[in-house]
């Protein structure tokens, strides 16, 4: 119900062409199954710190995880600088897919601001 009414809404933000949706739980295609840990406390402790900044009249600011810790930074951190993904070392750009290969000392996101 929900992909039918965004493929009647796309031509709107398409240039007016329509834009087939697949509307699909992403616990089930990602994972296969139920949410563990860190997909509960990751997002309640993103809530709480977010909450905790605005309790303090603290704005401008978003919540992230830096270096493995929890941690707060200034909005402008999104667009200050160019956001970049090396294809060539993450991607297999013949079948569209992340590399798996091999994860030692690979970073979580792949997407940085590092050139």
């Amino acid at each position: 119900m929900v992909a039918a009414k965004i493929k009647e809404a796309s031509p709107k933000f398409n240039s007016n062409k329509t834009v087939d949706v697949v509307d699909q739980k992403l616990g089930y295609m990602v994972r296969g199954g139920d949410p563990d840990a860190i997909d509960s406390i990751v997002p309640m402790a993103f809530g709480n710190l977010a909450l905790d900044l605005v309790l303090k009249g603290v704005h401008g600011r978003l919540v992230v995880l830096k270096n493995g810790r929890y941690d707060n930074m200034p909005l402008d951190v999104v667009t200050a600088t160019k956001k970049v993904v090396n294809v060539k070392e993450f991607y297999d750009t013949d079948r569209y897919r992340p590399i798996y290969e091999n994860f030692e000392m690979k970073p979580l996101f792949l997407m940085t601001s590092e050139g």
